[in-house]
């Protein structure tokens, strides 16, 4: 293994979390304990990463500090068996002779619990350390088991939060950002291409002749083609770039444009996938384009009539 999957919660800056609820948790555990040490850690890309550390001069290590992913340190046991575990003291368990928790800072008791996401994978440790052997009874395993599961409900809320966020941003038949979704995210990515000094390029389609196919073949192809269609335009487009069905047939695309081409491309590797489209009518679209500079700060309202002028423009050329 040469890392744990996930980002660390100190860089992303997570805001659903009461951290001062969680510094008073950990404190209450090296209190109950009379341990130099407890910690709220968080298996990431980093190793295992000190989150939340008890307000002691005993304490030994920081809020931000990691162990990586190749040193014996007794979390790193907890999280990839996914299961508590005691060491009354280490100088007697050869596993931890080269820890250097034990080696170098004399953490020779360690308990630590699990925490896991609601989906069952760990996303960390609760841990108390003690620099003299210990034998701690059965009923303080239960309160930290009680302790540990109040931070498991805090995260079960940060992970209901993200399911209804994007439910309220993602079209349910494509899939894709909905009306509100791409709002959202225009005015982050502007704000972007400002510090950036970016342009930015907005583009509006409409499905040609999509009616007819509804009113003849039905609304269930009418769906496929949406749903082909919105399949095909975000693989065109590059992982930065915002993707939206704005209503019935109409999408929207957002790309920061680094080079004049951009968006050629984007319609020549949009074009070229709809020409495989498998049991379905002919998928066709009228597109406008406009180009947002990055000193521009008009709202998405003040852009849209001007690129869907532009859309009608080249839908009418076809007539």
């Amino acid at each position: 293994m040469q890392s744990y999957g996930y980002h660390s919660f100190r860089e992303i800056e997570v805001d659903e979390i009461d951290w001062q609820r969680w510094q008073r948790l950990v404190n209450t555990v090296a209190d109950m304990f009379k341990a130099p040490a407890a910690f709220i850690n968080q298996a990431n890309t980093k190793g295992i990463e000190v989150l939340i550390a008890s307000e002691l001069p005993t304490t030994l290590y920081a809020p931000g500090e990691a162990s990586p992913i190749n040193s014996n340190v007794y979390c790193h046991y907890v999280v990839q068996h996914n299961e508590h575990l005691y060491v009354p003291d280490a100088s007697r368990d050869p596993r931890w002779l080269d820890n250097p928790e034990y080696l170098e800072d004399n953490y020779v008791s360690y308990l630590g619990m699990p925490i896991n996401w609601p989906d069952g994978n760990t996303f960390g440790t609760l841990c108390v350390l003690s620099d003299i052997t210990t034998d701690y009874p059965g009923t303080y395993l239960k309160v930290l088991e009680v302790i540990r599961d109040v931070i498991n409900a805090d995260l079960a809320h940060i992970y209901r939060e993200s399911q209804l966020l994007t439910e309220t941003y993602v079209d349910p038949l494509t899939r894709i950002y909905n009306r509100r979704g791409f709002e959202e995210m225009f005015t982050q990515n502007q704000q972007l291409a400002k510090r950036l000094g970016r342009q930015m390029v907005l583009l509006s389609f409409d499905l040609d002749k999509f009616k007819p196919i509804n009113d003849s073949l039905g609304h269930d192809t009418g769906d496929k083609v949406l749903q082909y269609f919105a399949q095909c335009l975000k693989h065109s487009c590059r992982s930065c770039d915002l993707v939206a069905r704005w209503g019935g047939d109409e999408f929207l695309v957002l790309a920061h444009s680094e080079t004049d081409q951009l968006e050629d491309s984007l319609l020549l590797r949009l074009d070229t996938a709809l020409k495989d489209a498998k049991n379905l009518p002919c998928i066709e679209y009228s597109v406008g384009i406009l180009k947002i500079d990055s000193g521009q700060e008009q709202s998405l309202e003040r852009h849209l009539p001007n690129v869907d002028a532009r859309m009608y423009h080249h839908k009418r050329s076809k007539s």
